[in-house]
């Protein structure tokens, strides 16, 4: 079983742009595998053919209007008809969204806009604009903020967490072992979240145990919406290493406590200090910490 992900049709080699292309972006090549992607592009689906004459944003006023330049059809209300029918239609059973960086319809807050037909600033194109609203949890990026290594890594760590979660939310049993083996995912987010969850759970022999998991899971997905913090990744990596110390050298832990700090300073990436602290789990077959999902958060790629 593959997460699903919700991908911009041109993205994944359709030639679906205003201009009739595709296209070729080397890391969703070399990601899209791990997924079942659900191919959209809004501006297609809602009859704008290929190729089409280009479409803007326009602010009027405190709305946003979709026009098409050369014919001046206002496309809003389409776009926005299109948008909520497939939202209605995968909910729940879609785990995040790649779309095309810059488009009115598909862009993250990087669409231009217009104010009586000058460039005024940027915003969220129509169709992210309204999963945001709906689907706020939902982790969404870009072409081009995947070439950023954090924010990629951050991306698959979520999408590959709420599919899990999504897999495991059924029985009490599967819920607190999706909890324990993402404690430390969830400790580089938000502590405030992890405790309130780790709350919830341990009273499932005194309450509801449909009111936990409902509770779990509005909490689960609150926290969802929250971007991985370096300070509280420094604190996690710091607190993993206190798991260790007491097995390591003297010479081992000032290592240790060097590579976090280069980390805390970015100097190495994140992927690197959980190669090492994987190692060192591996070596001492400390299976509390193999089982953490912080150290495969997902597949190789």
């Amino acid at each position: 079983m593959k997460p699903t992900i919700g991908i911009s049709a041109c993205l994944n080699g359709f030639e679906y742009r205003y201009n009739g292309t595709a296209v070729n972006d080397e890391i969703i090549n070399k990601i899209k595998s791990l997924f079942n992607l659900v191919n959209v592009c809004p501006e297609v689906e809602i009859g704008l053919g290929i190729p089409r004459k280009p479409i803007r944003l326009h602010k009027v006023g405190d709305t946003f209007k979709v026009i098409q330049e050369d014919t001046k059809a206002d496309i809003t209300e389409k776009l926005e008809e299109f948008s909520h029918k497939f939202i209605r239609k995968f909910n729940d059973k879609i785990h995040g969204f790649i779309l095309k960086a810059k488009s009115p319809s598909c862009g993250i807050g990087n669409c231009k806009y217009y104010v009586n037909d000058k460039p005024y600033g940027r915003t969220y194109g129509v169709f992210a604009r309204i999963i945001k609203e709906f689907l706020p949890y939902l982790p969404i990026t870009d072409e081009g903020r995947l070439k950023n290594k954090n924010l990629l890594w951050e991306f698959l760590t979520k999408v590959f967490m709420l599919f899990r979660f999504q897999n495991s939310k059924s029985t009490i049993s599967e819920l607190i072992e999706f909890h324990t083996r993402h404690k430390y995912i969830f400790m580089c987010i938000s502590q405030k979240h992890l405790k309130i969850m780790g709350n919830l759970l341990a009273q499932h022999k005194k309450n509801n145990l449909k009111d936990i998991q409902l509770n779990y899971e509005e909490t689960f997905k609150d926290m969802l919406k929250l971007s991985f913090k370096r300070s509280n990744i420094v604190n996690t990596l710091t607190h993993i290493f206190g798991h260790l110390s007491n097995r390591l050298t003297k010479i081992e832990k000032q290592n240790f406590l060097r590579i976090i700090r280069n980390y805390k300073n970015s100097k190495i990436e994140l992927s690197s200090v959980i190669e090492i602290f994987k190692i060192y789990a591996l070596r001492f077959d400390d299976q509390y910490l193999i089982a953490q999902h912080l150290l495969n958060p997902f597949p190789e790629i």
